[in-house]
């Protein structure tokens, strides 16, 4: 297949590349300064040009402070990209792949999110983008694959989109990490994911699927636990709040997401989130960036 990639700098992108690329034909969309995904008819030339057979839309802004912020380059980078990105794919009667996240439930229950519940009320602008854009996902593209991720870690992205370079970089330094030790979640390695889309890719079982790796952290316990696997010292990561830390996008204390879905009709099981960690540590390692 000719699978073209939106993204590709960032962290699932990136993994995407390299994971389908033993297998497919990958198709990295360039660059923003590039290709600015905002305007609708240089989208929908580049795509029309490469004639992809499958498009997985990571492109998007993912940090919940500068979406609230800065509410129109929300409303720009998350939901018109994906517009312009499901008119191309509607076009080329591709299959769409789209990068959704746990921000679309609002965090209020302490029972995990599945596949079979609605996704309603999310407590920040970030999640309110995202899910404006699985229902233009949903209602125009009958060929989709709609993945709800939670917290990302994995082995690309560079230092710029990598948190778990950044606290290395931090902790090197000698410099402190201060994370959250109350707003618990779901997390999810991204080459697990890109290794579910080689299965996913190859039927036809189109629809919303969650992952997550087995088990839970907090923001605070997940960069300590990656410390202890890398030999360097958790206490480099200084424990606080979320009312503390006091961002200006509210975030959930408690959401976690479960799959309903992926083992009984792709037969994909997740690792857990330690055992994940322990993968990401050594391809970290095997790229020398660590």
């Amino acid at each position: 297949m000719k699978i073209a990639v939106t993204g590709a700098q960032g962290l699932l992108g990136e993994e995407c590349l390299r994971t389908l690329g033993a297998e497919h034909e990958m198709i990295p969309l360039p660059p923003h300064g590039d290709l600015d995904l905002v305007n609708f008819h240089a989208t929908r030339d580049w795509f029309l040009a490469h004639k992809p057979d499958v498009i997985i839309h990571t492109a998007a802004n993912r940090d919940p402070d500068s979406c609230e912020l800065n509410p129109d380059l929300a409303w720009t980078s998350n939901t018109l990209v994906t517009w312009n990105v499901v008119n191309a794919a509607r076009e080329l009667d591709a299959v769409l792949v789209h990068a959704s996240s746990d921000s679309v439930f609002p965090g209020d229950r302490d029972l995990p999110y599945h596949e079979f519940d609605e996704a309603r009320d999310p407590i920040n602008l970030y999640g309110r983008t995202k899910l404006a854009s699985e229902k233009l996902v949903r209602q125009y593209i009958p060929k989709h694959f709609n993945l709800r991720m939670p917290l990302l870690f994995g082995r690309t992205g560079g230092m710029a989109r990598n948190n778990l370079l950044k606290l290395y970089a931090a902790a090197r330094a000698g410099k402190k990490t201060v994370a959250a030790g109350d707003a618990v979640s779901s997390a999810c390695s991204v080459r697990d994911i890109a290794r579910s889309l080689s299965v996913m890719l190859k039927t036809p079982f189109y629809g919303t699927y969650h992952f997550a790796n087995s088990g839970s952290c907090s923001r605070a316990s997940y960069l300590q636990s990656f410390l202890k696997i890398i030999g360097m010292d958790p206490d480099m990561v200084t424990v606080s709040t979320i009312d503390a830390i006091n961002r200006p996008a509210r975030r959930c204390r408690n959401i976690f997401l479960q799959s309903r879905l992926l083992e009984p009709v792709f037969g994909i099981t997740l690792q857990s989130i330690d055992d994940a960690l322990t993968e990401t540590a050594a391809d970290l390692k095997a790229d020398g960036l660590i």
